[in-house]
């Protein structure tokens, strides 16, 4: 969740001791609004993007996650602490404060290090940054959690300070993240990560000049947001994943999908909602089951559930997920050598990124031709197994008692 302004509207309170409730000190070398000013100029310098001072969170926040490469990070123009409040009963011997503030945002840079302006679909007409409000609980403690990969909390005693309950994603002003975007691209050897790097640092070094240059084409695209998404999941849930670059005229960029696994559906329903250049585009379906790299179907039901009308999906098996597209006359290509080209064209809806889904038919097909390549005795085993599995369902036939799974999802 991010730090933006959906007014939070618990806070959270400092734990007693085992025996008794003491009052929590007051004495203090910083007021809470210090505090999470402290905090605030340190991050948006970018101090936390890399794990080298992660320890140092510990006299600022109660939970300490372990490090980790941020999804994206928020691009801001500055920041303004504003109103602090008590936060807590009067009941409770404690002391809890909320500081209210403002930040100006230009934009997100996301894993791929593009630049999206605006957040939440939030841009300005005006080129200038948004104003997203922000709220932060603190608590006086001398105490804070440090949380492993796991989920596990180890309790440690630290300076008695005070500490912010929430670590959000982080955020950054213009000059760390271009030092950010430089790092990462120059130890990157992805041409795309390069490519989009180069673009972004063109796009803040612009912003110096405090206005946000224009990202929004002009025009009217030839298809509606809807109808890109119908066509595009109909060719794309019945395609292999070795035929995907019969995609490539849906997206921004050439598609590279993470092929670890993908997802077996049958789907029920698409629906979009565009605003300006940004839709949101969410495809429901039934899951039939996810399939890895070594043909093993996992998480698959006991029965191909029932479609009786458009939009119904399984009480157990339903699912959905979300992608996003964008209107634009560019579009890049990565060459087999590794150059990225961009390309221009009429004004369309593109697809930015998308987890593959195989409808029923295009699983069956595929899973055989790997079981007839193979030369993978576990892989071939697996295939025979995923393949019986799945001829059941296209019969409409509910699995023998050998094939059922372990798990069955939802209702398992």
């Amino acid at each position: 969740m991010k730090r933006r302004l959906w007014l939070i509207l618990t806070a959270v309170f400092a734990l007693c001791g085992v025996t008794s409730c003491q009052h929590t000190p007051t004495e203090s070398p910083q007021s809470p609004e210090q505090a999470v000013e402290q905090f605030y100029k340190l991050e948006t310098e970018g101090r936390w993007l890399g794990p080298e001072h992660w320890n140092e969170l510990q006299d600022y926040v109660r939970d300490i996650p372990p490090w980790h490469t941020p999804a994206f990070v928020t691009v801001l123009k500055g920041y303004q602490i504003g109103s602090i409040r008590k936060d807590s009963p009067a009941h409770l011997d404690i002391d809890n404060y909320q500081v209210n503030g403002d930040e100006f945002v230009w934009g997100e840079i996301d894993s791929a290090l593009h630049f999206k302006a605006g957040l939440f679909g939030k841009t300005s007409a005006s080129g200038q940054p948004i104003r997203m409000s922000m709220v932060q609980f603190l608590s006086f403690s001398d105490m804070f959690d440090r949380i492993d990969p796991s989920g596990h909390r180890t309790p440690e005693k630290g300076n008695l300070r005070w500490r912010m309950t929430d670590l959000y994603p982080p955020i950054v002003n213009v000059d760390a993240a271009r030092l950010w975007l430089t790092e990462e691209r120059d130890k990157s050897s992805d041409p795309l990560i390069k490519y989009n790097a180069a673009k972004t640092i063109e796009i803040l070094n612009s912003l110096s000049s405090g206005i946000l240059p224009p990202t929004k084409p002009a025009g009217k695209p030839e298809q509606p947001a809807s109808e890109v998404t119908a066509q595009f999941i109909a060719l794309e849930s019945r395609l292999t994943p070795d035929q995907w670059d019969q995609l490539a005229r849906f997206f921004v960029e050439t598609p590279k999908p993470k092929l670890d696994h993908v997802e077996v559906v049958d789907i029920v329903g698409t629906a979009v909602g565009a605003e300006g250049d940004k839709a949101n585009a969410e495809v429901d379906f039934n899951s039939l089951g996810t399939l890895d790299t070594s043909m093993r179907l996992s998480k698959y039901p006991t029965l191909r559930p029932p479609m009786p009308f458009a939009g119904s999906v399984d009480a157990c098996m339903g699912d959905g997920l979300g992608f996003f597209l964008m209107l634009s006359t560019e579009h890049w290509a990565i060459a087999k050598d590794g150059t990225v080209k961009e390309l221009n064209g009429p004004l369309a809806w593109r697809v930015e990124y998308f987890a593959p889904v195989l409808s029923l038919d295009t699983a069956i097909r595929y899973v055989t031709q790997a079981r007839d390549k193979t030369s993978d005795p576990a892989v071939g085993l697996n295939a025979v197994k995923t393949l019986r599995i799945l001829n059941y369902y296209k019969r409409g036939k509910p699995l023998p008692d050998n094939l059922e799974p372990k798990s069955s999802g939802a209702c398992g």
